[in-house]
């Protein structure tokens, strides 16, 4: 068998900080140490850090006294009132956070906000708090035929960071044509804020696919970047096999392909990936 490995592959740098933020705290903070949300979406992530003591809420307002971490999908804003004995850290990604202020922005100033993203993902629902939820959500290329924009005098169009670039476009594409034009213009800005971390991956795998007969994708089935290469290895009519972990691998059989690319989502552990590549190694 042949292996093919992605070139960029393991935790991209937003996973990488938020884990430093959250095993700084753990070292130092005031306890207990609190997440807000999962830290990231990946389950061997979070059961490396149950093990540590870590504990789970879903609202701030439930957050003991200790340290409240924000997960790396980042959060709607605080409304109410946050416990004064509370240590905030925000392990929210740069990327992220960058959405969540455009979005803002583009909110003040009178445009209509559009988020191009899964409408139940932890970071879309953040990002459309930031417009006070009052943004439309569009999953796909048929919602954005059927949008009624004729209500609307300006458009702010945003993504989701770990879609496909490839669907961004043609959503953008689609809502550019039927935007209505006001006084010669075409009144829509578009902010293209997919992360180049998740676009590269894209681009490595779209690699992977000119030589291989089947795809090995190592990721949570929770992590929307790892279903989007899922969905890009199906779209080219290749073998996909998804995985999570090493004990998940040893029950595929991956025997009869003759070559096997291996490619993962960003919040992939870098430790599972170590244990998959030597018993893929064994298969030379």
């Amino acid at each position: 068998m042949k292996i093919i490995f992605a070139e960029n592959i393991g935790f991209c740098s937003g996973v990488k900080r938020a884990i430093s933020i959250a095993e700084k705290a753990i070292k130092e903070d005031p306890k207990p140490i609190q997440f807000l949300g999962n830290l990231v979406h990946n389950e061997k992530v979070i059961e490396k850090f149950k093990k540590k003591g870590v504990k789970f809420v879903k609202d701030f307002r439930k957050a003991k006294e200790g340290t409240l971490i924000i997960q790396a999908h980042g959060f709607p804003p605080f409304s109410g009132k946050i416990n004064k004995e509370l240590l905030i850290r925000d392990a929210t990604c740069p990327l992220v956070k960058n959405v969540q202020l455009t979005a803002a922005l583009l909110h003040k100033k009178g445009y209509k906000v559009i988020i191009v993203g899964d409408k139940n993902h932890s970071e879309t629902k953040g990002i459309n708090g930031y417009v006070k939820n009052k943004a439309i959500i569009i999953e796909s290329e048929n919602q954005a035929e059927k949008l009624n924009l004729s209500r609307f005098k300006k458009i702010g169009v945003v993504s989701q960071t770990t879609q496909n670039l490839s669907r961004f476009n043609k959503i953008l594409k689609i809502l550019r044509s039927r935007m209505p034009r006001l006084g010669g213009m075409n009144k829509i800005k578009s902010f293209n804020t997919i992360c180049p971390e998740v676009i590269v991956r894209q681009k490595d795998l779209a690699n992977i696919l000119k030589k291989s007969e089947g795809v090995l994708i190592i990721g949570s089935h929770l992590s929307a970047n790892t279903k989007r290469l899922v969905q890009i290895v199906k779209k080219f009519r290749k073998q996909a096999i998804w995985i999570n972990s090493l004990e998940e691998l040893k029950d595929k059989k991956i025997r009869k392909i003759s070559t096997l690319g291996v490619i993962s989502g960003t919040s992939t552990p870098d430790w599972e990936i170590k244990k998959i590549k030597k018993y893929l190694n064994s298969f030379k």
